[in-house]
């Protein structure tokens, strides 16, 4: 939530923290209250400065031993790096169990525990403890199940809050916010923007406006809206993050880089974002730069006891960035290593993966037997086989691509299998073929038209696809086909 990061910029916090700072500038610790020490402490922490909040909240400790909030800090903290059991036995030593704080942790814990019904009961039981303050306890127990990705739950808890408290200021953006996260982006657009149309300098609401817009596949639109956020406050880390999404979703990989770079330096172990612009590096075949924040971003998943996912897709990438630069033993290992943490469930996926290494190391039969394997035990036979297609194309083997894609238009049927169209365009024209080319390429946009630009659209910049056939046609052929007095193509 926002909440923290408003509080952080505040003039109060602010001069607390030049206060904090100047002096331990000047080799002493200035004398604070607790909860001012702990303030400091996840303030640093947001900011993945570990060893500046350890420090503080040592400096809280020894000042106020018996303070309560320096403990729930050093039980979040715990939390945070996957040590329930130990956070456990410190929420358990603290002597006002009834602190909102203290009951906020146990639902935590049990969230982190895969126990998120039994947090969300747990709350529940402590209602009539917070009556004096209940839409305070309301709105923190929704924003709980917000931060873990339980939206099912933290819009029952916000149907609460609206229920009790109808005017609460933070109900409209909450309701966003959960129906972004219920993956309803349709809904959450019109309430982002009435929002803004009551508050047109919210930059929460910009930024989450340009998430739906991405979502939705408005790309234009989400950048325009996180140019609003920035327009704000120029240094809003969200905005820059929302930006670079919006441009690699459309492919626009220099300028995604550009932006995922601006944002590292604000927020350097966005771990995340990390893998974001290891992807555009791969995509841009900057392998060697790839390759060395691969590096980076093992190191943080390491640390972490929930991240051993993104320590998967970080050896695969690997892989990947390894095989393109013909280190083929290394690309192996590095497989091998995506293997071991992924699991059996994956291993279809990766048998596509391993499969394509061989084959850019011109190994066809043994890449042959990875893909028969991913086929025998692929849950979705179609798609699998249109991803070998692409495994096979972007190996520079068109002739098996062309073979696999026919085939694949052949499993999902003539109107469904039609997206296949402009990847068979690609083929042709990567095989010099330009009849078969120019033959899909016309079909390309009515059967794929995302597809068609995408694959094409740095070939014909500034052209719609509809427009595509015409201008090829004119490279083969020194003229538009059937055209008009006016010199303008007709394709009908």
């Amino acid at each position: 939530m926002e909440d923290n990061n408003r509080y952080y910029q505040s003039r109060h916090f602010l001069r607390l923290l030049h206060r904090y700072e100047k002096a331990v500038s000047e080799g002493h610790m200035p004398y604070l209250e607790a909860d001012e020490l702990t303030d400091i402490a996840e303030y640093y922490m947001t900011g993945k400065q570990d060893e500046k909040a350890n420090q503080a909240i040592q400096a809280a400790i020894d000042m106020h031993p018996d303070a309560p909030d320096p403990q729930i800090f050093l039980a979040r903290q715990k939390m945070f790096y996957g040590q329930l059991d130990e956070a456990r036995a410190i929420i358990d030593g603290i002597t006002e169990q009834e602190d909102c704080e203290v009951i906020y942790v146990r639902a935590e814990i049990l969230i982190k525990e895969g126990r998120a019904e039994e947090a969300s009961d747990f709350l529940d039981e402590q209602t009539e403890l917070m009556q004096d303050s209940l839409d305070t306890f309301l709105y923190d127990c929704a924003a709980i199940f917000m931060d873990y990705d339980q939206w099912e739950l933290a819009e029952q808890w916000t149907a609460r809050l609206r229920e009790t408290y109808p005017t609460h200021p933070s109900l409209p953006i909450m309701e966003a916010e959960i129906k972004m996260g219920l993956d309803d982006y349709e809904a959450a657009l019109p309430l982002l923007q009435d929002i803004l149309d009551d508050e047109p300098y919210n930059s929460e609401a910009w930024n989450l406006l340009a998430e739906t817009y991405v979502a939705l596949e408005k790309y234009p639109e989400a950048q325009e809206a996180a140019d609003y956020s920035l327009a704000i406050n120029p240094q809003d880390s969200n905005a820059l993050l929302m930006k670079a999404n919006a441009y690699m979703r459309d492919d626009q990989m220099l300028s995604a880089i550009q932006h995922y770079t601006q944002y590292l330096e604000k927020q350097p172990d966005d771990l995340s974002v990390q893998l974001s612009l290891a992807v555009c590096y791969n995509t841009t075949e900057r392998f060697e730069e790839a390759l060395a924040l691969l590096a980076k971003a093992e190191g943080y998943a390491r640390k972490l006891s929930d991240r051993q996912t993104d320590l998967s897709q970080i050896y695969l990438m690997r892989a990947y960035a390894l095989s393109r630069q013909k280190k083929f033993h290394e690309a192996l290992k590095a497989m091998q290593s995506a293997r071991e943490i992924g699991g059996e469930q994956q291993s279809w996926q990766f048998d596509i993966a391993e499969a394509e290494i061989y084959l850019w190391n011109g190994q066809t039969k043994q890449a042959e037997n990875f893909f028969a394997s991913a086929l025998a035990e692929s849950p979705e036979q179609g798609e699998t086989l249109f991803n070998i297609a692409l495994a096979y194309s972007n190996a520079g083997y068109y002739d098996c691509a062309i073979d696999l894609l026919d085939d694949v238009w052949t499993i999902y049927g003539t109107q469904e299998g039609k997206f296949v169209v402009p990847y068979l365009a690609d083929c042709y024209l990567s095989k010099n073929d330009m009849a078969n080319f120019l033959k899909y390429l016309q079909q390309a946009p009515s059967c794929n038209r995302e597809a068609t630009l995408h694959l094409f659209r740095d070939r014909y910049p500034g052209i719609a696809p509809e427009e595509y056939y015409a201008y090829a046609y004119r490279d083969v052929f020194g003229h538009f086909p059937a055209s008009d007095p006016s010199g303008k193509e007709s394709l009908s």
